[in-house]
């Protein structure tokens, strides 16, 4: 990362986050997993059908890496079936943002 003319090294969690939203289906994971609201839960299921295309496999893999850094809250409920949700973190709506704002930016046209 480059600062006026001097260039500093990434601190750790900035190198993680970035390896995190870097991995296939993730940003698209978050993206998904954004809602109007902050407390929205979303069931596996419901989370694959907003990500089209991604397998069980990898949308399994992808969760519980987004949890590991801190930006997925998998939620539990002790019910018959269990039932297991999943939700943005505070961080997660932070990020989330700035990757719906670079959405936006990137839809726009380019002046030159």
């Amino acid at each position: 990362m480059t600062v006026g003319n001097r260039s500093t090294p990434l601190t750790r969690a900035e190198s993680d986050l970035l390896q995190t939203l870097s991995a296939r289906w993730a940003m698209h994971i978050l993206l998904a997993l954004r809602a109007s609201h902050d407390s929205a839960r979303f069931r596996f299921s419901e989370i694959q059908d907003r990500v089209t295309g991604i397998s069980n496999r990898v949308l399994s893999g992808r969760l519980a890496d987004l949890e590991n850094n801190g930006l997925v809250s998998r939620d539990v409920a002790a019910t018959r079936p269990v039932s297991i949700t999943y939700r943005l973190t505070d961080h997660g709506q932070q990020v989330a943002g700035v990757l719906s704002r670079l959405r936006e930016v990137a839809g726009s046209p380019v002046d030159t």
